[in-house]
């Protein structure tokens, strides 16, 4: 499930690992404006201009919408999730493995900007992203996610995948999405070349770090 960015400034190797990441990308990737948006992107490139194509056509409201919210939209590797929304540099981000797959269609991309970019729109309206309001706030990402499949000529699949997840919702607490993000931290890590011994450390670091966090605090 996507995530965005936490309001209150992160510390520590997952922050520290976020930042490198976008820096990396950043300096070391390709980049190209469309109507005033930045793409940051190594690969995929086309696909991503596709999909802000589909939403211009057949949603051109919320795509003007889009425009004034998202500053860029930046391909990077994420741990947990195929998007989320970075408030901090305004950027719909976007993980490349997930982009590149050729089972992604622009369909799919254009699904995930759609639903990053009403993360962006709900935080310029003052409503954030703290733990008892997620569920609530990711419930109206989906929907808007929904609204815009329907106009699609090819976005069925998408459209019954948000609803199976909407009739399903998964936990958004702080707990269940750290443990999303170590599960997925090992492969994005040697996905970024990291060495396994190094990512071996720095997961075994995180998942003890984890455990006495939550071991903590009172049980529900």
């Amino acid at each position: 499930m996507r995530r965005p960015e936490r309001t209150k400034p992160q510390r520590g190797i997952r922050s520290l690992i976020g930042r490198l990441a976008r820096l990396g990308v950043i300096k070391f990737s390709g980049n190209l404006t469309i109507d005033g948006s930045l793409i940051v992107s190594d690969k995929g490139t086309d696909k991503i201009v596709e999909a802000l194509g589909l939403i211009r056509d057949f949603d051109p409201v919320r795509y003007k919408r889009l425009l004034r919210d998202v500053r860029q939209i930046l391909v990077t590797t994420l741990p947990s999730s195929v998007a989320q929304w970075a408030d901090s540099s305004r950027a719909c981000e976007l993980d490349e493995r997930y982009v590149i797959h050729q089972e992604t269609t622009p369909e799919l991309v254009a699904s995930c900007i759609v639903h990053e970019a009403t993360h962006a729109r709900l935080m310029r309206c003052g409503i954030g992203y703290e733990e008892e309001l997620r569920d609530r706030v990711e419930r109206v990402c989906l929907r808007r996610e929904i609204a815009f499949a329907a106009k699609l000529p090819a976005g069925t699949d998408r459209l019954e995948q948000v609803e199976a997840t909407l009739a399903a919702m998964p936990d958004f607490s702080d707990k269940a999405m750290n443990e999303r993000y170590l599960d997925g931290l090992r492969d994005a890590l040697l996905y970024l070349n990291m060495p396994a011994w190094l990512v071996d450390l720095t997961v075994s670091y995180r998942r003890r770090r984890h455990r006495r966090r939550f071991a903590r605090q009172p049980a529900s």
